[in-house]
This record gives structure tokens, sequence and C-alpha cells, in this order.
């Protein structure tokens, strides 16, 4: 069993989700130490410089201009059709004239987004640019994490092996998160492996569940600010993409594994891993 209070150095840094027409800012103010509401969210590149993209939304869902983070319309019923970019503006089955990126947000939490044949939680970014349709999904970090882990199967990895690969994941993420690539998209899903939503193994959500908003810092809690770093392990970044200040690990995945079946725990995994950081939980309001 992962020993959650073994895991902890406790700092409040609330932060935030709402990462709205492109900018960035407030997820940077988030770890200046000024005050954010919502558990955090990461914009992951699905689609990219095609022609037409199939979107399908399964659900209820509001759309909005997130230039202008403006409302447009609700919708009650589902749709799919094909999205282009015209001279004039995104047509999705119906133009939308002068509108050149748009939001389709659930409304509901059983809502699913479908680009391409692939089903995507949380909102979805249609974005013309240069004549071309590219899709962002915007999704909830800890959503993120599980997903990307998938892959991971617990029949050969300690629990307490993946409590420390879901850390660096997260650390990973956040790390993307405030320093994204351009105004868009913090990561690209191709070089990263994510593939939406996909099945997750039950050992793969425990450790997600029980190392939920933790991540490593180099700093801790009497800086009063958290700093997230690109990690890697055992030569992959999980959660991330390369990185110039990318931070290897000082063990491989089967020592850290080892250490894990001989009783050792996530914290204790990682101090020895990327020796000098801290483990700091990152509190939200609900």
């Amino acid at each position: 069993m992962i020993v959650r209070l073994l895991l902890l150095v406790l700092t409040i840094l609330p932060f935030s989700a709402s990462l709205h027409g492109g900018i960035w800012s407030d997820v940077v103010d988030t770890f200046r130490g000024r005050s954010k509401p919502t558990p955090p969210v990461i914009r992951v590149l699905v689609t990219h410089d095609v022609e037409s993209v199939q979107l399908e939304v399964k659900g209820k869902y509001t759309l909005f201009d997130p230039y202008t983070d403006s409302y447009i319309s609700s919708r009650f019923i589902g749709k799919s059709r094909q999205v282009q970019a015209l001279s004039d503006g995104l047509k999705w089955g119906e133009a939308f004239p002068g509108l050149y990126q748009i939001k389709v947000k659930p409304d509901d939490a059983s809502t699913v987004m479908v680009v391409d044949g692939k089903e995507y939680g949380g909102s979805i970014y249609v974005y013309d640019i240069g004549g071309t349709i590219s899709i962002v999904n915007q999704v909830l970090v800890e959503d993120f994490i599980r997903l990307v882990l998938a892959d991971y199967q617990g029949d050969h990895l300690h629990p307490e092996m993946l409590a420390a690969l879901a850390i660096v994941a997260r650390t990973n993420a956040y790390f993307q998160a405030v320093n994204p690539k351009n105004t868009y998209w913090a990561i690209d899903a191709q070089k990263v492996g994510y593939q939406g939503l996909v099945h997750v193994p039950s050992d793969v959500e425990e450790a997600v569940r029980l190392t939920r908003y933790m991540i490593m810092s180099r700093t801790g809690v009497y800086e009063g600010m958290a700093t997230p770093f690109p990690a890697q392990l055992n030569g992959y970044v999980i959660g991330g993409q390369p990185n110039k200040e990318m931070e290897t690990a000082k063990i491989s995945l089967e020592e850290a594994n080892k250490m894990a079946e001989n009783g050792e725990h996530a914290a204790q995994i990682l101090a020895k891993a990327f020796p000098g950081t801290t483990i700091m939980l990152m509190e939200y309001a609900n």
C-alpha cells in the first residue's frame, strides 16, 4: 500500500485551470504564489496542419470564441461534421464567419469528443492556422497522467514504482504547462504517446489517485514557490517532451523497481533518483 503521508512536504499553492485564449500567464502566476481556485489543465495537440477533421460531440456542449473567451451558443444534442478552414472563417457543418478558432466545451461529464475516430475527455479547441486545421485537447492534468501511464502494466512494476512514475509524469506535465512551446498547446500527443480515452489498468489508476497533485520541485516549502522541472527515467520522458533542461535520474527503472520491492516507498525512490529535489503537494479548491 502506498503510504501517502510519507510522500508529502505540504505547501498550499492553488493552481489555475483557466488557460483561455492561448494565454498561459495564469499558470505562471500560480507558481508565483498567487491564488488560483481550480485543478490544473494542460493543452495537448492531437491533430495538426490538416485540410479537414471529422469532429463529433456525443452529448451536450457549449461553443466559445477562445480568443475573446466569449459565448457563441449552446447545443443540447450531439453533432458529427467535418471541420474545414474557409477564407472567411471556420466551418463545422455550419459556417462561423469571422471566427478562426472555436472552443467546444462539454456541458456534462458524460459528453465525449471524437476527433477522427479517437475519443477525448475535456474540451476541444479548433484552430485555423494558416488555412489548415489543428485540434487541441484541453484536459485535466490528473486525467492526462492516467492516460499516458496506461501502458505501464503493474504486473512487473511494484505499486510504489508506479506511484513514483506518476509523480515524475505529473512533474513533467506541470513544467510543460508553465513552459509551453507556443500559445496554443503545451504538448504534442504524438511525442508523448497520448491516445485520448483509453483503458487504464486499475493499478495505474490507484497510483495516480494516491499521489494526486504531488510533484517534484527544485525548491521547497520554505521558498514558498514550486518549481517543477523536466525529468527522465530510464531514458523515457513520461508526461512531457525532451527539453534542454532535462534532468536524468541517477538510477534506472529496474533499480528503482528493486528499491520498491525491497520495501522503499515512492518518496525514497525519487530522493535517490533525483537528489536535491522536494516532493510537494499542490492544493486546490474543489
